[in-house]
C-alpha cells in the first residue's frame, strides 16, 4: 500500500465521520423545537425524575451520534480503499491529515466525557425514581407529591404537601464510594465520609423553599412556610454536627419520616390545601412531548 493512499484514506474517513456527526448533532438539537400541541395539555403531570431522564436520554443520543460518526468513518475509509484514488499530495495532504488526527483525538475525548456523564445521569435518574417511590407512600397519610416544580428560574426536584405542611426536597445524586457510605450535615455544608463536601447545597435547598413560599397562589389565607430538605439516596445519614438551621437530610429509607420534622406552626390550614394543590398541579404539566 502506498503511503499517500493510506493517508488520503484515513483523512477522508475521519473528515466524513466528523461531518456526519456534526450534521446529525444539529438535526437532533433542532428536533425538540418541532413540538405540536397535543391533547390534554393541562392534565399531563410531570413524572418523578422526568428532567433527569430527559438529560439521560440526551446523553444517550450523544453517544449514539459518536457511534454513528465512527461507523461513517469506517464506511468512508472502506470505500476510499476500494476505489484507491489519491486525491491529495504534498503539503495539503500532511496539513489535512494533521487536522484529521486532531479530530480523532477529539472524538476520543468526547466519548470518554459523554460516557462518564451518562453514568452520572443514569444514577441521578434512578435516584429520583427510588426517592419518588418512597414519597408516594405518603399518599396514605393524605399528602401529595409533585415533581420538577417550576418556580421562577428554579426547578424544585420534589414537593410534598398536605395538612402537615409543605416540604421542598432537593436531591443530590452521588454514587456510593467504595470506602464509605455515610453522609452528614456539618454546619452549613454536607460532608461525605470519603472527604467530598457540598458547600452550597443547603443554601440552594433553602432558596427553593423560600421561592415556593413566595409563590403567588390565589385563595391562600396566609403565606405558607416551606421546609427545605436535602435527599441523598443510597447513603446512610449520620447525626448532624453544628447549626444547620431547619434543613435536614433524608434518604430513600427515611423519606417517610419527613412529616415528623414539621411543627404545628408549619401545618397547612384545611382551606389552603385545595388552592395550593390546584396551583401546583397547574404549573407541573409536562411540556416535553
Amino acid at each position: 500500500m502506498q503511503l499517500p493512499l493510506l493517508i488520503n484514506m484515513l483523512t477522508g474517513a475521519l473528515f466524513a465521520g466528523g461531518i456526519a456527526f456534526e450534521l446529525l448533532w444539529l438535526l437532533v438539537r433542532a428536533l425538540p423545537w418541532l413540538r405540536f400541541k397535543g391533547p390534554f395539555p393541562g392534565l399531563v403531570q410531570n413524572v418523578a425524575g422526568g428532567r433527569a431522564r430527559r438529560e439521560l436520554r440526551a446523553k444517550e443520543r450523544d453517544l449514539l451520534l459518536l457511534a454513528a460518526g465512527a461507523i461513517c468513518s469506517f464506511t468512508s475509509g472502506a470505500l476510499l480503499w476500494i476505489y484507491g484514488a489519491v486525491l491529495l499530495t504534498g503539503l495539503w495532504m500532511w496539513v489535512l491529515s494533521g487536522l484529521a488526527c486532531l479530530l480523532f483525538a477529539a472524538w476520543w475525548v468526547f466519548l470518554v466525557r459523554d460516557f462518564r456523564l451518562w453514568r452520572e445521569r443514569r444514577h441521578a435518574a434512578r435516584a429520583h425514581g427510588a426517592l419518588a417511590t418512597a414519597l408516594a407512600r405518603l399518599a396514605l397519610q393524605s399528602h401529595r407529591v409533585f415533581h420538577d416544580v417550576p418556580v421562577g428560574d428554579l426547578v424544585l426536584d420534589h414537593v410534598v404537601m398536605g395538612n402537615r405542611g409543605v416540604f421542598v426536597i432537593k436531591l443530590v445524586a452521588r454514587r456510593l464510594a467504595k470506602e464509605s457510605d455515610v453522609v452528614r450535615i456539618n454546619g452549613r455544608s454536607i460532608e461525605f465520609q470519603d472527604g467530598h463536601a457540598l458547600l452550597d447545597t443547603i443554601a440552594l435547598a433553602e432558596r427553593g423553599a423560600r421561592a415556593l413560599a413566595d409563590l403567588p397562589v390565589k385563595g391562600l389565607s396566609h403565606r405558607i412556610h416551606a421546609l427545605p430538605l436535602v435527599a441523598i439516596p443510597g447513603w446512610e445519614i449520620a447525626p448532624a454536627q453544628g447549626q444547620a438551621g431547619e434543613t435536614f437530610l433524608v434518604n430513600e429509607k427515611s423519606a417517610l419520616l419527613l412529616l415528623r420534622a414539621s411543627k404545628p406552626a408549619d401545618y397547612l390550614m384545611e382551606a389552603d390545601i385545595g388552592p395550593l394543590q390546584e396551583h401546583l398541579a397547574k404549573i407541573c404539566t409536562d411540556q416535553s412531548f
